[in-house]
């Protein structure tokens, strides 16, 4: 049976350090690297599928 993670809430916080890193992280911008790998995997699905 698989994990269910439970999201983090703010009023569960109690340490200042993890609350840091969890704001980091959520605005942590997403790199051009994996927006272009999205668009070749989207290519390749497309080749595949539409024969």
């Amino acid at each position: 049976m698989a994990n269910k993670v439970k999201p983090v809430q703010p009023t569960e916080i109690k340490n200042k350090k993890i609350a840091r890193e969890v704001i980091e992280h959520i605005r942590k911008p997403i790199p051009p690297s994996v927006y272009e790998r999205h668009k070749q995997n989207a290519e390749y699905f497309n080749k595949m599928f539409r024969k």
